[in-house]
């Protein structure tokens, strides 16, 4: 009987080790499921870009020089403190950054060629995989003291439509321009308690599909708002000082092209992703005010010789990561 239990023993303990061996085989060709990630992160990116420049002009058409070479620098960091792409909220990231703008022609004899300093910081939320709103804060400054400091908010919402269009996507856009106190962003408006509304698209060809390290994109929009925000009612549209400018509730329509390249096969991806680009921005003054803000500038001698339509050249190299 001993011996019978024992043979029986033997036959199970033999069978279960069988069985473990083959499961523990057959885990080992199945793929391991690694857990979801974190969604609370803290990814660190930066970014850096410099551009030259035949011209000056806001993006609400305010030309501020027109002479020279203007030397434009951004640089800034970013965070992403949220991450969930399975999620309705996909990404949560602020940032903070410095522009500066250098006029060769401006000859200051305390700040030289420094013609603008702005800050900003901001935050970006990512949802419904396609919409990304964003909340900026943004001060303008003038090292020579030609306007006070310009405090204003930007409220944003575009959407990427490359996920069902991937051929063209037109990216569109909004933003609200808040110009909270200071002197008038467009110089003859209404200075602080205003705003202006930018809408615009983003058309992009990316050739890196075809093998070409090159993105095409043509940024194109028109801004609109209330009529004090380009004239709080200064005069002289015309030969006359006292002639009244034609108000309207639009401001600037500008389209333009602009060609960005990969330096990958240069620079290698752990300096950073850098870039060069070059392309041409043509502005359109829709505002009879905008016209009048270049004689207050210096960008024209009098209304009638002001530049109703602008282009600018551009060429620079730049770096993420």
């Amino acid at each position: 009987m001993f011996t019978k239990n024992y043979t029986a023993a033997l036959v199970v303990s033999s069978g279960l080790a069988m069985a473990s061996i083959a499961s523990g085989a057959m885990a080992a060709d199945m793929p391991i499921k690694a857990p979801p990630p974190e969604p609370f992160v803290l990814d660190v990116h930066g970014f850096f870009d410099i551009s030259l420049k035949n011209d000056y002009i806001t993006p609400r058409g305010l030309l501020v020089t027109n002479t020279g070479l203007t030397t434009q620098v951004l640089m800034g960091l970013a965070l992403d403190i949220y991450k969930n792409k399975y999620g309705f909220i996909n990404n949560i990231g602020i940032y903070g950054g410095v522009w500066n703008d250098l006029w060769s022609k401006q000859n200051h004899p305390t700040a030289g060629s420094w013609n603008e300093f702005d800050w900003f910081t901001g935050a970006t939320v990512k949802f419904g995989q396609n919409w990304k709103l964003g909340v900026e804060y943004i001060e303008f400054l003038s090292p020579p003291g030609n306007f006070r400091i310009e405090r204003n908010l930007e409220i944003s919402l575009a959407y990427d439509d490359s996920s069902w269009n991937p051929w063209i996507p037109f990216n569109p856009y909004v933003k609200w321009f808040n110009a909270l106190s200071g002197s008038s962003t467009v110089v003859v408006g209404k200075m602080g308690g205003t705003y202006d509304v930018e809408l615009g698209v983003v058309p992009t060809l990316d050739m890196g599909k075809n093998g070409y390290p090159v993105v095409f994109s043509a940024p194109t929009w028109v801004t609109v708002g209330p009529e004090s925000y380009w004239n709080r009612g200064i005069t002289g549209c015309g030969t006359l000082a006292t002639t009244p400018c034609s108000l309207s509730n639009t401001g600037v329509v500008s389209s333009g092209l602009t060609a960005k390249v990969s330096l990958e096969s240069w620079i290698p991806k752990r300096l950073g992703s850098w870039y060069a680009k070059g392309g041409f921005q043509h502005y359109h003054m829709l505002n009879d005010s905008l016209l009048l803000a270049q004689t207050f500038v210096g960008t024209a001698a009098t209304y009638n010789t002001a530049h109703r339509d602008v282009t600018v050249g551009f060429g620079g190299v730049g770096f993420g990561f």
